[in-house]
């Protein structure tokens, strides 16, 4: 599936969402374009480093809170392809100083819901137009990927509880990724929601268990490998299914 592909990355300064663009990039077999979004792109120099060696990846700047520049978004992809085979929703954050009821603010409620639940939504919307395959009654659809969490998956919420802003928007995300799913594929579409992984990023902390490098691995082959079949699931990194 991303071979020859046209893909759309959020979040690509740094993390998962520049591993992504890293290991897209060096494939024997890559897209053919990569749309890398993030807020400051003069100040993500890794990234840089990978745009001047490809002339396939396109570094485009993206704030994914500032929804009314998302039309803009949209006609700067134009001028390169009138089709995106897959997005991949990989921006979002996590307040650690939101962790239980006595740190709980509205506010910080409110913007993680906005990173990591509306932001998807409408740039999805957004995009329906380069994403949509109406001509194709069946196979080859383009696909919607959306970077959850083990913290959005209520029945394996069963000892710690906390974190309300960062699981309840992930749980969120969860019940977007199954409803797109059912609403768009008579487009074609598809949409699959993904658990990274505990991954060793400036969110994940040191501690975690995987590298970005063998949590991306591992995402995109269950990308580069998906079916119909899984239309509308929540995954984890190795390709099982997850609990919602």
């Amino acid at each position: 599936m991303l071979s020859g592909a046209k893909v759309l990355i959020t979040g690509t300064s740094r993390g998962l969402g520049l591993e992504m663009v890293t290991q897209l990039a060096n494939r024997k077999s890559p897209p053919s374009l990569i749309f890398a979004t993030c807020r400051n792109p003069v100040a993500a120099v890794k990234l840089q480093e990978v745009a001047k060696k490809f002339d396939f990846v396109k570094i485009i700047q993206l704030d994914v809170n500032a929804l009314d520049t998302y039309p803009a978004l949209s006609k700067e992809v134009y001028k390169h392809t009138d089709k995106l085979d897959i997005l991949i929703n990989s921006a979002g954050i996590s307040s650690s100083e939101a962790y239980d009821l006595s740190t709980f603010t509205p506010e910080i409620m409110t913007q993680t819901l906005h990173t990591n639940l509306v932001a998807p939504i409408y740039l999805t919307k957004i995009f329906l137009p380069l994403l949509a395959k109406p001509e194709i009654v069946e196979g080859n659809p383009s696909l919607v990927v959306n970077i959850s969490s083990n913290m959005g998956s209520i029945s394996e919420n069963t000892t710690r509880g906390g974190l309300y802003p960062y699981r309840c928007s992930k749980t969120a995300l969860n019940a977007f990724t199954r409803s797109l799913s059912l609403d768009l594929k008579i487009q074609n579409i598809s949409s699959v929601s993904i658990h990274p992984g505990w991954v060793a990023t400036d969110m994940g902390g040191k501690a975690a268990e995987l590298t970005p490098a063998q949590s991306i691995s591992g995402v995109l082959t269950l990308i580069d490998e998906f079916q119909e079949e899984q239309n509308g699931n929540f995954y984890d990194y190795a390709g099982k299914v997850f609990p919602w």
